[in-house]
C-alpha cells in the first residue's frame, strides 16, 4: 500500500495554525522572514478553489488586497486597508448589502406577482402638517 505524502505547503500551512497568536507575534519580531513564508504558504492554500476559475478568481482577489496592502507604509495603515477592503465588500456599490437588497426586492416582486417593484431611491423626512409645538399649546 501506498502513502501519498501531502505537498510541503500543505504541511508548513498546517504549522501556521498550529501557532498561537501570540507565538505568531513574537515569530514576526524574531524571524519575520519564515513568518512571511508561512503567511504565503497559507494564503497560497487559501486560494484554491473547488474549481480551476475559483482558484484563479481567488488569486486574483489576493493579487488585487497584495497590491492595495503593499501602499501602506505601517501596520495601523495596512489594518486600515483591511477595513476599507471589507466595508467596501459589503457595504459599497457592489457590496454583499446591495446583493442582498436586490434579492428581497426580487423575492417582494415575485411575491406580489408585479412585473417591477417601485422603489424609493431618496428617503426623505416626512414633515407633519402641523409643527409640534402647535400641538402642546392646545
Amino acid at each position: 500500500m501506498k502513502i501519498e505524502s501531502k505537498p510541503e505547503s500543505v504541511t508548513e500551512s498546517k504549522a501556521l495554525t498550529s501557532y498561537t497568536p501570540d507565538e505568531l507575534r513574537d515569530l514576526y519580531k524574531k524571524d519575520p522572514k519564515r513568518f512571511d513564508e508561512l503567511a504565503n504558504d497559507a494564503l497560497s492554500q487559501a486560494c484554491i478553489g473547488r474549481t480551476p476559475e475559483q482558484t484563479l478568481k481567488f488569486r486574483q482577489m489576493q493579487w488585487s488586497i497584495d497590491a492595495q496592502l503593499r501602499k501602506a507604509k505601517t501596520p495601523l495603515a495596512r489594518m486600515q486597508v483591511m477595513e476599507n477592503i471589507f466595508y467596501s465588500q459589503v457595504f459599497g456599490e457592489h457590496g454583499e448589502l446591495a446583493h442582498l437588497m436586490e434579492e428581497c426586492t426580487e423575492l417582494i416582486r415575485v411575491a406580489v406577482g408585479a412585473k417591477e417593484v417601485v422603489r424609493n431611491e431618496q428617503v426623505r423626512e416626512q414633515v407633519p402638517a402641523r409643527p409640534a409645538l402647535y400641538l402642546v399649546k392646545k
